[in-house]
C-alpha cells in the first residue's frame, strides 16, 4: 500500500493553521502537569510583579504611571517593564471577564497567554525552515522541512520552558517576536511583506526589553548585507528599516511617558537606543540610496558606516551601557544577589544545579549547529542569506547561551529550523517508500530532544546521581518544623512552596505595613497581602534591597532601632531557602541566621504557625522616651 505523500504546509495561511494545532497540543500537555498548582500561586517572581502590574491597570491606574509606592517605600520602584504587554493581558483579561468571575478571568488569562505566544514562535519557525530548506536548494520546496518542524516543536517540551502556564513574563513574547525577525529576514527577497513583518517585530521586541537586543542587531546587519552582496534586494531591506523604524518610534511613544522621552538607560528602550536605532535605519536607506549602483565594496563601506554610526549614537548618548543592562547597578548587588540568580548562571555552573536542564538546552544549541553545519556542507550553498541568517543567530545564541542559562532558549528555538531543514533533505531520500512518514521520521530522529533524553541518562549513569526530585516538603532550616500533608495547600507551586498564595495567608489577614525579608518574597507580598515589601529582584531597588540586606546580615540586637527607623512592621522567614547562597559566611548573631534556625529575637511576635511555608513576625513596637 502506497503511503500518502507529506501534505503541504509552505503557504503562511497553512503555516498559521499548522502552528494552532501546535500550540494547543503542547498548551494542554503544559496544562495538564500546572492544573494544580495555577489556582493557588502566581508562578515566579516575575511572574507575581507583572500580575500586580495588570491588577492596577485594571483597577485605573494611569498608563504611564508606573511608579509603584509599594515597593521599597517611600521611595517607591520605577518599573522599566514595557507597558505593551501589561496592556495586553489586561485586555485578555477584560474579554474573559465577559462571561467568567474576574478571579476565574484572572487564572485564565494566565492559563491563555503564554499559549499565544507559542503561536508566531512555532510559525516563525516553520517559516524559518522552508526559507532555509528553499535557499539551499531543497527541491520539494520546503515541504519536507515544514512538516519536520511541525514535529520538532510539538515534540519538544523544553522549547517551552518560557511558555509555560502562568508565565506571564516578558521572555516568551520576546522570543516569539525575536524568531519573527529571524524568520523573515529568512525569506527570499521578492517577498517584501516579510520584510515589513521582521522590521515590525525587531522593533516591538525592542520595546518589550532589550534581553534579545544582540540578536536583533545581527539579524538586522545580516538583512543589510543581504544588499551589500545583491543591490537587489534594495526594496526588501529597506522595507525592513522602514518597519523597524516606525515600530521603535511608535512603541516608543505608546508605552513610554511623553516627560521621559529624554531619559536616558540601559535596561530598557530609551532616548539613547531610539536614537540608535534611528541613527542606523536612516543611514542604512540614505546607504542603499547612494550605493545601489556602485560596487560591492562601495556598498559595503556604505552599510559600515550606517552600522557603526548607530552604534556610536547609542553608547555615545549614555557610555555606561558599554557594560551592559546592569550598567547603571550598584556593584555591591552582584555579591549578595545577582551573582546567585540562576537564570543568569553560565551553562557550566548551572550544570552543577541542574544538570538535566543544562543539558537539553545546550544539546538544543549544539544540534541546531551541527545540523546547518552538515547542511552547509552537503549542499555547498553558502551563499544562501537564510543560512547565514541561521548560521550568526545559532553562534550568538551559543554564546550568550553559555553566560546566561536563561539565553539558551533563543538558542533551543534557533536550533528548530536548522533541524527541520536537515530532517527535510534526509526525508526527500526516503520519501517515495515511506511518503509522510519519512520526515515524520527523520524529525522524530534528529530532533534534540531525544539526544537530551539520552545524555542525561547517560550523565546520571556516569555520576551515579539520582534524578533530582522537586522539594515536597516545607524544607527547614527549624529543627521542630514537621509540616504534614493535611498542613501544606492542595494546589502547590512547581517548584517552590514559598511562593504559593498559602503562604501568606497570616499575612494577608494582618493590617497592612511594611514587611522585610529576603529578596525573592517581595512580589508575592505585594500580590497576595495589602502590605509592603521593603526588598524585590529588581536592579532598580537597589536602596530598599541593601537596606533589607544590612538589616538581615546585621547581629539582631542592632537589626532593631535599623528596623524602627525603617518603619518595618513584619519580619518574614521562609525555612525552605534556609540553604540559598545569600546566606554564605552569616554570622551565627545574624537575624537572617537566627530566623532560619528558628532562634528569633525576642522584638519578634511570630504570628504564624511553624508549619506555614513562611513564617511571619511581628516587630515590637517601638519603646517611647
Amino acid at each position: 500500500m502506497k503511503l500518502p505523500q507529506p501534505p503541504d504546509l509552505t503557504t503562511p495561511l497553512r503555516m498559521a493553521l499548522a502552528s494552532i494545532v501546535v500550540a494547543i497540543v503542547v498548551s494542554l500537555v503544559l496544562y495538564s502537569s500546572a492544573s494544580h498548582w495555577i489556582p493557588g500561586a502566581l508562578g515566579d517572581t516575575d511572574d507575581a510583579t507583572r500580575m500586580v502590574m495588570v491588577r492596577e491597570l485594571l483597577a485605573g491606574r494611569g498608563w504611564w504611571d508606573q511608579h509603584f509606592l509599594r515597593y521599597q517605600p517611600p521611595l517607591g520602584l520605577y518599573m522599566h517593564w514595557s507597558r505593551l504587554l501589561d496592556g495586553g493581558i489586561a485586555g485578555l483579561d477584560l474579554a474573559f471577564r465577559l462571561f467568567l468571575t474576574p478571579a476565574n478571568a484572572e487564572i485564565a488569562t494566565r492559563v491563555a497567554w503564554p499559549g499565544l505566544w507559542v503561536i508566531p514562535a512555532v510559525w516563525a519557525s516553520l517559516a524559518a525552515a522552508r526559507a532555509l530548506a528553499v535557499g539551499v536548494g531543497a527541491s520539494d520546496g520546503g515541504r519536507n522541512a515544514v512538516v519536520a518542524a511541525m514535529v520538532v516543536t510539538a515534540i519538544s517540551l523544553p522549547l517551552y520552558t518560557q511558555f509555560h502556564p502562568g508565565r506571564i513574563d516578558h521572555h516568551n513574547a520576546q522570543i516569539a517576536l525575536t524568531m519573527l525577525a529571524l524568520a523573515g529576514v529568512m525569506q527570499p527577497q521578492e517577498r517584501k511583506g516579510w520584510a515589513y513583518a521582521a522590521g515590525l517585530a525587531a522593533g516591538l521586541g525592542n520595546a518589550v526589553g532589550l534581553e534579545a537586543l544582540f540578536f536583533h542587531g545581527v539579524i538586522a546587519g545580516v538583512c543589510a548585507l543581504r544588499f551589500a552582496t545583491d543591490p537587489k534586494a534594495k526594496p526588501f531591506v529597506q522595507a525592513y528599516a522602514t518597519a523597524f523604524l516606525f515600530s521603535t518610534l511608535v512603541a516608543f511613544g505608546v508605552q513610554t511617558p511623553p516627560w521621559r522621552w529624554t531619559v536616558m538607560a540601559c535596561d530598557a528602550i530609551a532616548a539613547n537606543l531610539v536614537g540608535g536605532i534611528v541613527t542606523g535605519a536612516l543611514g542604512l536607506i540614505l546607504a542603499m540610496k547612494l550605493t545601489w549602483k556602485r560596487s560591492f565594496t562601495a556598498r559595503l563601506s556604505a552599510l559600515t558606516v550606517a552600522g557603526l554610526a548607530a552604534v556610536s549614537v547609542f553608547f555615545g548618548l549614555h557610555p555606561a551601557c558599554i557594560h551592559g543592562p546592569f550598567a547603571d547597578v550598584d556593584v555591591r548587588l552582584r555579591a549578595i544577589w545577582l551573582d546567585n540568580v540562576t537564570e543568569v548562571a553560565n551553562l557550566a555552573l548551572h550544570y552543577t544545579r541542574d544538570a538535566d536542564q543544562a543539558l537539553s538546552m545546550g544539546i538544543a544549541c549544539l544540534a541546531g549547529a551541527l545540523a546547518l553545519i552538515g547542511l552547509g556542507l552537503y549542499r555547498r550553498q553558502f551563499h544562501s542569506p537564510a543560512w547565514w541568517a541561521l548560521c550568526l543567530s545559532i553562534v550568538l545564541g551559543l554564546v550568550v547561551g553559555w553566560s546566561a542559562i536563561r539565553m539558551t532558549s533563543y538558542g533551543a528555538w534557533f536550533a528548530v529550523p536548522a533541524v527541520a531543514a536537515a530532517a527535510g533533505f534526509v526525508a526527500t531520500r526516503y520519501q517515495s517508500a515511506l511518503g509522510v512518514l519519512a520526515p515524520i521520521g527523520a524529525a522524530l530522529v534528529l530532533a534534540p530532544v531525544g539526544w537530551s533524553g539520552l545524555a542525561s541518562q547517560l550523565n546520571t549513569a556516569l555520576t551515579h546521581k539520582a534524578p533530582r526530585a522537586q522539594p515536597d516538603t516545607v524544607a527547614a532550616g527549624h529543627a521542630n518544623v514537621a509540616a504534614t500533608t493535611s498542613a501544606r495547600p492542595k494546589a502547590k507551586p512547581p517548584a517552590d512552596f514559598c511562593f504559593n498564595a498559602f503562604a501568606y495567608k497570616d499575612l494577608a489577614r494582618a493590617p497592612a505595613g511594611l514587611t522585610l525579608s529576603e529578596i525573592d518574597l517581595g512580589p508575592f507580598v505585594v500580590a497576595y497581602t495589602p502590605s509592603s515589601t521593603l526588598s524585590a529582584p529588581y536592579h532598580r531597588m537597589e536602596w530598599g534591597i541593601m537596606a533589607a540586606r544590612n538589616v538581615l546580615t546585621s547581629d539582631a540586637d542592632h537589626a532593631l532601632p535599623m528596623i524602627n527607623r525603617l518603619g518595618v512592621t513584619y519580619v518574614l522567614e521562609c525555612p525552605h531557602h534556609s540553604n540559598h547562597l545569600d546566606r554564605v559566611k552569616l554570622g551565627k548573631q545574624a537575624l537572617q541566621y537566627r530566623l532560619d534556625h528558628n532562634d528569633p529575637p525576642p522584638w519578634l511576635t511570630r504570628l504564624s504557625d511553624l508549619t506555614s511555608p513562611v513564617i511571619v513576625y511581628r516587630v515590637a513596637a517601638p519603646k517611647t522616651q
